[in-house]
C-alpha cells in the first residue's frame, strides 16, 4: 500500500511540473537561448525528447544525479573565414556545446533509464515501475537508423 501511495504522489508531482512548464508564458522565449526538451508521460514511462541535429551518440552524454538528468552534447562545426585584406577564405572549425539540466519531482537514481538517437531526436525513457539494484550514473545512447 505504501508503494502505491508513493507512485501516485510521484505521478501527481510530475503532472504539476508539466503544468507549471506549460503555463509559463516565457517558456517559448527561453527556448531560443537553450535546448528545448519535450516531456511526455505514458502509462509505464516518462519520455524526454530533445532535438540534436548533427550530433553523434558518441558525443552525447546523459548522466543521472538524484532528481536530475544532465545532458552535455558536443559537435564540430565547420565554417569559412574570409580575410578582407588578403581577399582569401579558409575553412575553420569550432566546437559547439549544448548543456541542459532537466529536474524531476522524484528520484531517478533507482529507475531504469535508456536513451536512443533517431532522426536527430534524442529520446530518454524513464521506466516508472522499474527499480534497479545497482543504479547507473550514465545513460548509454543507442543510434537507430531508419530502414
Amino acid at each position: 500500500m505504501n508503494n502505491k501511495h508513493s507512485k501516485n504522489d510521484c505521478s501527481k508531482s510530475f503532472r504539476e511540473l508539466l503544468e507549471l512548464i506549460l503555463e509559463n508564458p516565457f517558456m517559448s522565449y527561453l527556448d531560443y537561448d537553450s535546448v528545448r526538451a519535450d516531456l511526455f508521460e505514458t502509462e509505464d514511462t516518462y519520455i524526454v525528447e530533445i532535438e540534436l541535429t548533427g550530433y553523434h551518440p558518441q558525443h552525447i552524454h546523459v548522466s543521472v544525479e538524484s532528481q536530475s538528468l544532465f545532458l552535455v552534447a558536443t559537435k564540430q562545426v565547420t565554417y569559412e573565414e574570409y580575410d578582407d585584406k588578403q581577399h582569401t577564405s579558409q575553412k575553420a572549425s569550432r566546437e559547439e556545446k549544448i548543456e541542459k539540466t532537466i529536474d524531476f519531482p522524484f528520484l531517478l537514481t533507482n529507475k531504469k533509464i535508456t536513451g536512443t538517437l533517431q532522426n536527430s531526436i534524442l529520446e530518454i525513457t524513464i521506466y516508472k515501475n522499474s527499480n534497479v539494484t545497482s543504479p547507473a550514473s550514465h545513460v548509454p545512447i543507442q543510434l537507430f537508423f531508419n530502414e
